[in-house]
């Protein structure tokens, strides 16, 4: 791994990490205490930050996957073939993701209810969250077999 991606994936999880501290100690009024929990779940004030983080991280993610794999069609024309396979999964992926998610409301009691595409990225997101944790069981599944049967 290079140093960059080594240093963005640090600051990355140090974001992560303040944010998610900030999701359990802040108030409605601004005050930071741990004693605050009750108060910040019935708002939604933190959880609609760290959903729009969780979209920016997505987004991000996404972005990365169609950048590289122009950046290695462009480097290698012999990995054309695999690039343009990693775009057709990325996209495909993405819209089965998007068109499965209900964006039906769940019942929960806050004063501010989401919106509708609120509810469809989440529900999209946690899709392809899905998804993908099961091409990784897959994959390291479908390796240790191969492995195996390949000694």
């Amino acid at each position: 791994m290079s140093k960059v991606a080594k240093y963005l994936e640090y600051v990355l999880l140090a974001i992560c990490v303040v944010i998610l501290v900030a999701f359990y100690v802040q108030s409605a009024s601004g005050v930071f205490k741990l004693s605050n929990l009750a108060e910040v779940l019935e708002s939604t004030t933190m959880t609609d930050g760290i959903l729009w983080w969780t979209y920016a991280l997505t987004a991000l993610a996404i972005g990365l996957i169609l950048v590289l794999a122009v950046v290695a069609m462009c480097d290698n024309t012999k990995s054309l073939k695999k690039a343009g396979l990693l775009l057709v999964i990325t996209v495909v992926l993405v819209a089965a993701s998007y068109l499965l998610a209900s964006g039906a409301p769940v019942e929960v009691n806050v004063a501010n209810q989401p919106t509708e595409a609120t509810f469809k990225m989440t529900d999209m997101i946690l899709n392809l969250t899905y998804f993908l944790i099961g091409g990784v069981v897959l994959a390291l599944v479908g390796g240790g077999i191969y492995n195996a049967v390949k000694k």
